[in-house]
């Protein structure tokens, strides 16, 4: 429920007249005006209270917020909420078994879990407190000089065109713009220096809300503060999600990228009014990344996928990502199976990449060869190190399969029991709900984002690298 104003609504409210109220009992399941709440507090002190003058905040009372719903009294780890018995009916209709194919427990099998997580919180809060200054600081210097960088660039292009001003208006107004573009895409936005402000207040807050959340937690065990305990917890961790995004992204403004105007130099400027339309472009530099992803047309260079896919592939293996050699593009090399295996087979450990017609982008990863042996085409995986992936849910799903099927060899890339496959003609592919529970997924088809038994699709491009690995 909003914070909207309330009326006392107590035994004495008729006293009071049409009072609001201030506070909110949890045990009393009552709104309270001034002089309910002085004698409220007099007779019980151990009670959960809520201002309602915190206009930011919801009041927590203890019951789901669903419409004709009970009390919370179980925790949902899938979806990490609380939910009461309608939430996991095993009955589904509209409002009910939200949470029945969940991993469910009841609150009190949690408590441990989430006081674990909020020290956590607190420890990690209170480290982080004590260097985002120094990070705040070090973003500003970087966007301040990455926009004297931008202002450097923007004016060697103005004196380069002045000479041919009459003729390149159009050209050079396209070469500013790029600028700015490559800029924005490249280097922080102004945006997350402001978001980095705000962050050492949300952080001091976050910080003292949840040591009074955990000082709380060891003086009360009743039920209903303890359904209260898991809440402020869960909230605790929500708001930590958000200040990591703004951390990383603080992080990843490194200003390590540079870019240059290229001037074509073997070209007479007074000449070039007759190649004015082609004249010059604007280039980025990368230092230290992996250069073979510049030309997919999959993930485009998309630093934040590219990370996660990095990320997953040193989790797995525990070795370092020295680089990605890409060995395989269908629409470059083919679209026959043979074509992949041509490219692809003794090349490992490889990634796969696929984009279909629908613009769902997906892969795996693994350490095994793609070559054909002993007139086997099923491949099992003894190291747990293969893992298919989802890039627009980004989500990675692990070998799960007591068996440890992980890839089939008979036509293009496949990933265990057709979790998703490639057909001998490319352009055609097929997942799998659930096929077998090779890797681990409530569905499969999360991949393509299907529905039912299984979805065939049509590719618009698989990408194959080889990666090299330290």
């Amino acid at each position: 429920m909003k914070n909207e104003k309330k009326k006392c609504n107590s035994n004495s409210s008729k006293e009071h007249g049409d009072a609001d109220a201030i506070i909110y009992c949890l045990e009393c399941n009552l709104y309270l005006c001034n002089k309910c709440e002085t004698l409220h507090s007099k007779l019980v002190s151990n009670h959960h209270i809520f201002n309602l003058d915190k206009e930011k905040e919801e009041i927590f009372t203890g019951y789901c917020k669903k419409e004709n719903h009970t009390k919370l009294e179980y925790f949902c780890k899938t979806h990490n909420e609380l939910c009461c018995g309608v939430c996991i009916a095993k009955i589904k209709k509209e409002g009910n078994g939200q949470h029945f194919d969940c991993d469910v427990c009841i609150i009190e099998d949690i408590k441990d879990d989430k006081i674990s997580k909020l020290k956590d919180n607190i420890k990690f809060l209170e480290e982080l407190s004590n260097s985002i200054q120094q990070s705040i600081k070090d973003l500003k210097s970087i966007f301040e000089k990455m926009n004297e960088s931008k202002e450097e660039l923007k004016l060697n292009i103005q004196q380069i065109f002045t000479k041919i001003r009459s003729e390149i208006n159009n050209r050079e107004d396209q070469l500013l713009i790029e600028v700015d573009k490559k800029f924005e895409k490249l280097f922080c936005k102004e945006d997350i220096v402001k978001e980095s402000e705000k962050l050492p207040i949300k952080i001091k807050d976050s910080l003292e809300k949840g040591k009074i959340i955990d000082t709380q937690q060891k003086e009360n065990n009743d039920k209903n503060n303890l359904c209260s305990l898991i809440n402020d917890c869960i909230n605790i961790e929500n708001v930590v999600k958000e200040i990591n995004i703004i951390n990383e992204n603080i992080k990843n403004c490194d200003g390590s990228d540079e870019i240059k105007f290229e001037q074509n130099e073997d070209i007479d400027i007074d000449k070039l009014i007759q190649s004015i339309q082609t004249f010059g472009k604007i280039n980025s530099y990368e230092k230290g990344k992996y250069k073979s992803f510049e030309s997919s047309s999959i993930i485009k260079n998309d630093i934040n996928k590219l990370n996660n896919i990095v990320g997953w592939i040193k989790e797995k293996t525990n070795k370092e990502v020295i680089n990605f050699e890409i060995i395989f593009k269908m629409t470059e090399n083919g679209y026959d199976s043979k074509d992949f295996h041509k490219f692809c087979d003794d090349k490992e450990p490889t990634l796969v990449l696929v984009k279909t017609k629908k613009d769902k982008i997906f892969g795996g990863f693994t350490p095994l060869n793609w070559k054909k042996t002993n007139s086997k085409s099923e491949k099992k995986d003894d190291s747990n190190q293969t893992f298919i992936f989802s890039l627009d849910i980004i989500k990675k799903f692990d070998i799960i399969n007591i068996n440890k099927l992980a890839i089939q060899t008979e036509r293009g890339p496949c990933f265990g029991a057709c979790e998703f496959q490639i057909k001998s003609n490319m352009k055609e592919g097929v997942c799998y709900a659930n096929n077998c529970c090779n890797f681990l997924s409530n569905n499969n088809l999360e991949l393509t984002g299907g529905k039912g038994e299984s979805e065939n699709f049509e590719t618009e491009e698989i990408e194959v690298y080889k990666v090299i690995l330290k």
